[in-house]
């Protein structure tokens, strides 16, 4: 598995809370463009691609911050969401 195939919304987090389901999703589809490889994404460049995109804030950061260790590999992300398994 691949970062492609986490790109539906993860409804339903352990977080519980949309905004870090958004965050997750949005660090998935940057893992996608930029290589389609799991691997930990530093803030500075998820913000560089966000801002590409034209959707960003820096209320991001807090929610990145709890979800980009769950970002990091299939295992990983399965654990964040039932959705993604």
């Amino acid at each position: 598995m691949t970062p492609k195939d986490f790109n539906k919304h993860p409804y339903g987090s352990v977080l519980q809370n949309s905004e870090s389901e958004t965050v997750a999703r949005n660090i998935m589809v940057i893992l996608f463009r930029t290589g389609n490889a799991f691997r930990l994404l530093e803030w500075n460049e998820y913000k560089e691609e966000r801002q590409k995109d034209g959707n960003f804030t820096e209320s991001e950061k807090k929610y990145f911050d709890r979800v980009a260790g769950f970002c990091v590999s299939a295992e990983s992300a399965k654990a964040f969401c039932e959705g993604w398994a």
